[in-house]
């Protein structure tokens, strides 16, 4: 199915807005920017055998037991295993074509047997939303090696993560009045 054409190349980085990935980004804007020693896959060993997604699950009293029973840990389990299956590393370490591979795995009905393509609202608040607040709360946190979020360099660059950004800041109404 042919995808809108969405036009995303004409939006200005000089002075991005709330709804633009560039104003969450930070310091690092593409994974080449971040000094070799940074980048997640150089801590490898402080998280073999830790199931970082569980974790930052029992941080979000937030979520009701049913969302998280239903898109959350559905959404980690299905991340964790293209991450060990598809590019042999922990979950917590993904490069930002990782996610962008990932996404676009689910979108085409990835590790389901009754789905052929998922809509863009399942890919964005099933898989991209969650991701995102993963590896934000993984860039907060003092305990845990991550100065950028691949999540929003996968936005940043061409491909479906930054069609899927733009499709859900454009879907909402009164997005810009949104304090985040």
């Amino acid at each position: 199915m042919p995808r809108a054409n969405v036009e995303t190349s004409n939006r200005s980085d000089d002075a991005p807005g709330k709804r633009d990935v560039e104003y969450w980004l930070g310091v690092y804007k593409s994974i080449e920017e971040v000094p070799t020693r940074y980048r997640l896959e150089s801590f490898e060993s402080q998280f073999r055998d830790k199931d970082t997604w569980d974790v930052y699950l029992e941080t979000r009293d937030d979520l009701k037991e049913s969302t998280k029973e239903n898109s959350w840990y559905p959404c980690g389990d299905r991340f964790k295993r293209f991450m060990r299956e598809e590019v042999g590393r922990h979950h917590a370490l993904a490069h930002p074509d990782d996610i962008e591979a990932y996404l676009q795995h689910i979108k085409e009905g990835g590790y389901s047997i009754k789905v052929v393509e998922r809509s863009d609202n399942t890919v964005y608040y099933q898989h991209l939303s969650p991701l995102k607040t993963f590896f934000n709360w993984l860039v907060h946190h003092v305990d845990f090696p991550h100065v950028y979020n691949p999540v929003l360099m996968a936005a940043h660059s061409e491909g479906l993560t930054r069609e899927l950004w733009y499709w859900q800041t454009d879907y909402k109404p009164n997005y810009s009045e949104r304090n985040e």
